[in-house]
């Protein structure tokens, strides 16, 4: 008989760890199916009503919601994928001892794609034996990612509490965080860099992120120059058809969040894995950081702490070294393209030129980042923010080239002497030059990767439907209205319908221009 009751024991005790894994702390009170209106007027009959809220911090399964202490609401994330139908919600207030949770809205009422949407808000009452206080929550379907700091986040490193709750798993770590970009220079709503930490040293760490995978580091981009919050994830994916991710500074992976700084909502979000220069150039050989170096064009006037030298061609434009294997040497490796950027442009000096561009740049390399710069209208990408990598195999030294932020594109930034809707070649002098007198083969070269990316990359078809794919997230995840309100104080909708215009008029134009080179 012991025995027995000593397995049923067992048993209960099994079933209390599988629900506690499943749910959370049993000691965490869950948030009860809507009472009747009698039921919740009684309660507050029996309780004063409390000005501070009761409860701060809500959990989905274990995972974080996002807060906003001033309009005190929580936000749900429940994903796009749920249709009319609700799915099954276990939220939970950790840590609220005495604390006890009902909706007083029946969000079932509502179809969830109606609720997602529209962003209604649904009440829910808290209260001990002597008091009582609402909160709000909001289903939201995309990711939340909440960031907790004790101190404002400037360009220095600020210790950071981050959170993540997505249908795809939860995250819950440790991290340093600082601002990044020219952006948060001049606007309210700042980008972020996350670097994960683990330790009393602040050692770097790995997390699992959902949507992302495995990755010591983040990045948050804020898109402030970009308003349609499309323009660079359309990019890194037109990018991802043309490159390959196994390669050296290949394309990133994105995904729109929903983000929360310090208890205030921050808006809509797009989340990516930065660049990590020495695992990039792993991709190419174990060796290669010991023998590679990489540069990145910029604009002076966004200069950071890295070192840099002027670029010869363009007054304020200037290279920055982001890797060397050699700091006292850092900029060797980028002399013999600064020499080929200044050779004169006359017959006298082609065959140099010709020589050079043999011996040193990679035409494949060059003539796609040509085009995709091209193709995408990115007159931000080649005096700013255009990887050069030269890698060093022996004796030879050869230079690749690959893109970075690329929200000033699809018709956002205009051409030197035209405006938005400028169809023309942007400057880029040295393929221009090699297109001029076809070194190392750059017209074949041309014609054959256009043709290749017109198929798919560079289609009307192609670049329509990811941007109503973007649309579709935006707005029907009722994300793109609050980051419209939240920073411009208006509601409006998501529209990327000047990009498919612009796209379509330019790939147009762009065909009449390489026709040239087809012979």
């Amino acid at each position: 008989m012991r025995r027995l009751q000593l397995l049923v024991l067992i048993a209960a005790l099994s079933a209390a760890m599988a629900a506690a894994v499943v749910f959370g702390s049993p000691y965490a009170p869950a948030v009860a199916p809507v009472a009747d209106i009698e039921t919740i007027w009684a309660i507050e009959d029996a309780r004063v009503e409390r000005e501070e809220p009761l409860v701060t911090v809500l959990e989905l399964d274990g995972m974080r919601l996002g807060y906003d202490r001033a309009e005190n609401t929580f936000y749900c994330p429940i994903g796009l994928e749920t249709g009319d139908e609700w799915p099954r919600l276990h939220l939970s207030a950790p840590d609220a001892k005495g604390v006890s949770l009902v909706f007083a809205d029946d969000y079932a009422y509502d179809w969830c794609s109606d609720a997602l949407r529209e962003g209604y808000a649904y009440q829910i009452l808290t209260y001990t034996d002597t008091e009582f206080s609402y909160a709000q929550i909001v289903f939201t379907g995309l990711p939340v990612v909440t960031l907790s700091t004790q101190t404002p986040i400037t360009y220095e490193n600020t210790p950071a509490a981050v959170t993540m709750a997505s249908p795809l798993g939860g995250l819950n770590t440790r991290a340093l965080t600082h601002l990044r970009g020219a952006g948060s220079g001049f606007s309210e709503k700042k980008s972020y860099k996350i670097d994960f930490v683990h330790g009393q040293k602040d050692s770097a760490a790995i997390a699992e992120v959902p949507g992302v995978g495995q990755a010591d580091d983040i990045i948050l981009m804020a898109g402030v120059l970009d308003d349609s919050l499309m323009r660079d994830r359309l990019s890194w994916d037109i990018y991802a058809m043309i490159a390959d991710e196994r390669e050296p500074y290949g394309p990133r992976s994105t995904q729109y969040v929903e983000l929360f700084v310090d208890e205030r909502y921050a808006g809509v979000y797009i989340m990516m894995e930065p660049v990590d220069d020495g695992e990039e150039l792993v991709k190419r050989g174990a060796n290669a950081p010991a023998t590679d170096s990489v540069y990145r064009s910029a604009q002076i006037d966004y200069a950071g702490e890295r070192a840099y030298v002027e670029n010869p061609m363009r007054d304020r434009s200037i290279y920055e070294v982001y890797h060397a294997p050699d700091a006292g040497r850092a900029f060797d490796a980028l002399q013999p393209y600064l020499a080929l950027e200044q050779l004169p442009r006359d017959a006298a000096h082609d065959a140099e030129f010709e020589r050079m561009v043999t011996e040193y740049i990679d035409v494949e390399s060059i003539v796609r980042y040509y085009l995709f710069v091209q193709g995408g209208g990115m007159g931000d990408n080649v005096f700013n923010n255009m990887y050069i990598i030269a890698s060093r195999d022996g004796a030879s030294l050869t230079y690749r080239f690959a893109p970075w932020d690329m929200d000033l594109t699809w018709g956002r930034i205009a051409a030197e002497g035209g405006d938005d809707a400028y169809h023309g070649l942007l400057s880029f002098d040295v393929v221009q030059r090699m297109l001029e007198t076809d070194a190392g083969g750059a017209r074949s070269t041309l014609c054959r990767l256009w043709a290749d990316m017109r198929r798919e990359a560079f289609c009307e078809e192609t670049v329509t439907r990811l941007i109503e794919s973007y649309t579709h997230e935006l707005d029907a995840s009722g994300a793109y209205v609050r980051n419209a309100l939240r920073w411009r104080g208006d509601a409006y909708l998501a529209d990327g319908y000047e990009i498919i215009t612009f796209a379509a008029e330019h790939f147009a134009a762009l065909d009449g221009i390489f026709a040239q080179y087809a012979d």
